[in-house]
């Protein structure tokens, strides 16, 4: 489980879950708001992925230079960007994530949008120049 100091200083006392990480799969309830915390919240120098995905975010002249542009491949960017993003051609995982992101937007009747994956992006905490 991901934890840190900043995504569990909500729930009060987060030495909590800090001193028991395991407790967010143990807890269907802590996981959901967890998640659901993670996805709304902007970690600096991140945006939240719900701005990324929906158009909120606008990135600044280093994000464009790093190759962050607004959508989906942004938010894998957020959640896994050092693990997942730039990397030619695309891992695996990615690709499935990208490719299961389309299938949910067909069966909602929605459109997936541009810039759906990372692999040409920096992570966030990556220098890209100026």
């Amino acid at each position: 489980a991901v934890v840190s100091t900043q995504s569990t200083g909500y729930l009060g006392d987060k030495m909590i879950l800090l001193n028991d990480p395991d407790r967010v799969k143990k807890d269907g309830e802590l996981a959901f708001t967890s998640a659901l915390w993670f996805w709304m919240t902007p970690q600096a120098p991140k945006p939240s992925c719900h701005d990324a995905l929906v158009g909120n975010w606008k990135p600044t002249p280093k994000d464009l230079k790093c190759g962050r542009r607004p959508g989906f491949g942004v938010t894998i960017n957020i959640v896994n960007g050092g693990v997942e993003c730039n990397h030619k051609p695309m891992k695996s995982k990615t690709f499935h994530r990208v490719e299961t992101y389309k299938l949910f937007c067909k069966v909602l009747k929605t459109t997936p949008g541009a810039n759906l994956n990372c692999e040409t992006q920096q992570q966030f905490a990556a220098f890209c120049g100026n």
